[in-house]
């Protein structure tokens, strides 16, 4: 019989108890029943100190050590300090502010090791002892912002470990044509990297051979980075380019620092505007985006502020609905449009940049440039921004600003600069319009961006840094006329769930000094029909002259394409066809087959054919690439009438570390290393391609900076006689960390014992099995007398035990084949539990067996 009580605890959360009528189970087996009191407690704990990870809300919020201490409860109990429920997202000043109110005891840096609750109303407590985690769960009004999200304060963030890094993509290219050489070409991209402490050190280059050109190698960037928490920044040391938002980017030697968006929540990193508005009664605020609840509260009488609103992207007008406590209801609208310049209000974003310009023509050094930029949100409707870039000749200002209104986003600045080209001086001003509007209602994405150079005269700081000494009639942009005015429009419109969507895009483009408009504008509309889709695309373009054009150029160019699934599973082949036509070219035609294959679909492959009208030439082509847990890896091939054309390419990651290397095909900028001794073949959960080597190493790519990550082990394709005793981490990396996560394991050996009694009778059903060396519970008898157990030893003896007398007890001794490492399956064993011999100290100590 199971009966289940309930009674309130301390830690403010009422817990359950089982109470099970052993004999129920065990009637007729001896005269004392199995004590199964260790099953009726949940999560008993032993005084101590415990390394846990802290989960707010079902949101992980770092780890920390905390102390469980006696009060008098059923198992020891946790201790907080204002550090850390502040660590973990509490507003400990509304908190502290409330104490005072309510005359409570305030929570200071003396561990209070009582109910969370008398600091925390409403606060529960929980803690599972198998997963080291203490799961608090307290209403949101206790937290602080960044409730909504995984984010981590970047103080708390892990550094990683010292490690180095070396990304690779290399290609071979071979070409042979009929009455012709063949022409060879190999090309090696590097991105290499060391990690020390909170610095990342990052260089990139590449090689390129050629058969005919020989081998050179190009150097890229390099550089050096960390973060600086306290400023929500990047500090970044060599070389590196300015940010190229507001003015010309310009290459440079030297420093930057930058606010760093992925430290911040991401109400923060995102814009949505602030709500404001009074209650006259306690009131029920809700807010609609597109016809859809975003956001739901509960306020006080008086003036409230909604600061942490979590709503869609793209933008699209907030209906604010307030429902008082008498039933009326009033409703207002808050626009809400979105540009990359809008800040929400009292946010701001910074960058400096200073060195030495790095641009051609100066071989031994460029003159010095700065570049400040700084953007901030006044109010929910407007934000401001400014900058300066200054040269040995050139000085520039910014200003501008972004209003956010029901009609749309539109932001406008005007650019001032001079110049020294030479001995030429210069000066000018630029100017720029832009506007964006989201018409959710009619599924609308509408943007015009227009940029106006008033006079030709105004010199860009690329320009300036890059020709300053150059005379002017060698000059590029004086030869081929700097910008007049630009013009970009883009249009996106969904028709509905089967009407498809299409889209428009053009810009018009003139010089000073040049005739006419270079202009170009497109549109498309796809489509499905059934699980078969399809698409239109047109594209024109007219170019009226140039630096090095003949005179104007018209061309127009339209294209059909057409996806048929052939089959109806996820991995069935693609049947692709496309036609395409333009005035220069012809008409090209193309059908090609192509799909995925293998577990986990590694292999991907196509086939095909294309022709061209014009030159009545057709041509043969085929695709596999393999994506493998070392590397990525594939191969082409593309036979024509007078040619043939066969390429290979490879890519793939090393990561050197403390404990040796290990390979990965992808990695991107933040990753973590697996450690789990002797688990090889175990994979990640969130990526199945990230496996264990045999070294007990594996890699998992793109970990979110700043934000918890958890990375769990599948243990489904490991090797039987390892155990993994914890599969699940959680980590908080800083940015371009690498982050070292172990997971424990054991060898032992998974045995099935068909065991009973001396006298034949079966074992009690639920009797635990002991090693007895260590006193550890190694498994427990079920159904049929059967013991499922794991041991770390090919010979030994265990205790079945059942209750604390002695004819509650007995012994089992075994002895295993021996078997290489790695086998699989179970060892099963056939045995006589012999009655075990009392101890001259007493009985072995069990947990959980009243005495």
């Amino acid at each position: 019989m199971l009966a289940i009580a309930a009674d309130a605890q301390a830690q403010g959360k009422s817990k359950q108890y089982v109470q099970f009528d052993s004999n129920m189970l065990l009637r007729g087996v001896s005269d004392d029943s199995v004590d199964l009191s260790r099953f009726e407690k949940p999560n008993a704990v032993l005084p101590g100190q415990y390394r846990v990870d802290v989960l707010v809300n079902g949101n992980w919020r770092g780890a920390s050590f905390v102390e469980f201490r006696d009060v008098g409860q059923e198992g020891a109990a946790p201790c907080y300090t204002a550090e850390l429920l502040r660590s973990s997202g509490f507003d400990m000043e509304k908190l502290e502010r409330q104490a005072v109110e309510q005359g409570r005891p305030v929570l200071g840096d003396t561990p209070y090791c009582g109910d969370l609750a008398s600091h925390v109303p409403g606060a529960q407590v929980r803690f599972d002892a198998a997963e080291q985690q203490l799961l608090l769960t307290v209403p949101t009004i206790y937290l602080g912002t960044r409730r909504a999200s995984i984010y981590v304060d970047p103080a708390l963030s892990d550094s990683g470990i010292t490690a180095a890094r070396l990304g690779y993509t290399g290609n071979y290219y071979s070409q042979y044509v009929r009455g012709g050489r063949s022409d060879d070409r190999g090309y090696l991209g590097l991105s290499a990297g060391l990690n020390v402490a909170s610095w990342r050190v990052r260089h990139d280059g590449s090689v390129a051979w050629g058969s005919r050109e020989g081998s050179r190698y190009q150097r890229g960037r390099l550089y050096a980075v960390t973060g600086i928490p306290s400023w929500k920044s990047e500090l970044l040391l060599g070389e590196t380019s300015s940010d190229g938002r507001y003015f010309d980017p310009v290459s440079f030697r030297g420093v930057r620092v930058a606010s760093d968006e992925r430290m911040l929540p991401d109400e923060r990193r995102n814009y949505v505007p602030t709500i404001r508005g009074t209650a006259q009664t306690n009131a029920t605020v809700s807010v609609y985006q597109r016809g859809f609840l975003v956001h739901e509260t509960t306020v006080a009488a008086g003036p409230f502020v909604i600061e942490d609103l979590q709503a869609a992207s793209y933008g699209g007008d907030l209906e604010v609905r307030v429902v008082e406590a008498n039933g009326e209801t009033r409703r207002f609208t808050v626009p809400f449009a979105t540009t990359v310049e809008l800040l929400k209000s009292g946010e701001t974003r910074y960058s400096m940049s200073l060195g030495q310009a790095m641009a051609s023509g100066y071989r031994s050094g460029g003159p010095a440039v700065f570049e400040g930029l700084v953007r901030r949100g006044l109010s929910n409707l407007v934000t401001a921004y400014g900058g300066l870039a200054l040269s040995g000749n050139y000085r520039s200002v910014l200003l501008g600003a972004v209003l956010n209104t029901e009609w749309g986003a539109l932001a406008g600045d005007i650019t001032a600069a001079t110049a020294k080209l030479a001995n030429e001086k210069t000066s000018g001003s630029s100017y720029r319009l832009s506007y964006s509007k989201n018409l959710p209602e009619t599924g609308t994405n509408f943007s015009v961006l227009a940029y106006r150079y008033s006079t030709s005269g105004f010199v860009g700081f690329n320009e300036a840094v890059a020709q300053r000494d150059i005379p002017k009639s060698d000059r590029y942009y004086d030869a081929g006329g700097r910008l007049r005015n630009r013009i970009d429009v883009n249009i996106n419109q969904s028709l509905g769930d089967r009407l498809g969507s299409f889209y428009l895009n053009g810009s018009a483009i003139q010089y000073w000094k040049r005739a006419g408009r270079n202009i170009n504008f497109g549109g498309g509309y796809y489509n499905n029909w059934g699980r078969v889709s399809y698409a239109l695309n047109v594209q024109r373009s007219t170019v009226n002259g140039g630096l090095y054009s003949l005179g104007r150029e018209r061309e127009t160019t339209v294209t059909l394409n057409l996806n048929i699934p052939l089959g109806k599973t996820y991995d069935a082949p693609l049947l692709n066809s496309y036609t395409s036509h333009s005035g220069a070219g012809g008409t090209n035609s193309g059908l090609s087959v192509g799909g995925s294959a293998g577990e986990d679909s590694l292999f991907n492959y196509s086939l095909g054919t294309s022709y061209n009208s014009r030159s009545g030439i057709s041509s043969a082509n085929g695709n596999l690439d393999y994506l493998g847990s070392l590397a990525q890896v594939g191969a082409s091939i593309s036979q024509g009438r007078d040619y043939r054309q066969t390429s290979l390419r490879a890519s793939g990651n090393v990561l050197a570390h403390a404990g040796g290397v290990t390979l990965a095909p992808v990695l991107g900028d933040t990753i973590g290393l697996l450690h789990a001794p002797d688990a090889k073949d175990a994979r990640t959960t969130r990526d199945r391609n990230s496996r264990i080597d045999g070294r007990g190493y594996g890699l998992v790519p793109y970990l979110m900076p700043y934000r918890s990550n958890s990375v769990e082990l599948d243990s489904a394709d490991m090797a039987d006689d390892v155990e993994l005793l914890s599969n699940t981490r959680t980590v908080a990396p800083r940015a371009g960390a690498v982050v070292l996560l172990s997971y424990p394991t054991r060898r032992s050996r998974p045995v099935l014992v068909d065991g009973k009694q001396r006298d034949g009778a079966p074992l009690p059903f639920g009797a635990e099995v002991y090693d007895l060396e260590d006193g550890e519970v190694i498994g427990s008898v079920g159904q049929g007398s059967r013991i499922v157990m794991r041991v770390r030893k090919d010979e030994g003896r265990v205790s079945v035990r059942w209750g604390s007398k002695a004819d509650q007890r007995c012994r089992i001794d075994y002895a295993l084949s021996e078997r290489e490492r790695g086998q699989g399956g179970f060892d099963v064993v056939e045995s006589v539990c012999q009655p075990e011999p009392a101890s001259p100290a007493g009985p072995m100590p069990v947990a959980g067996l009243k005495p």
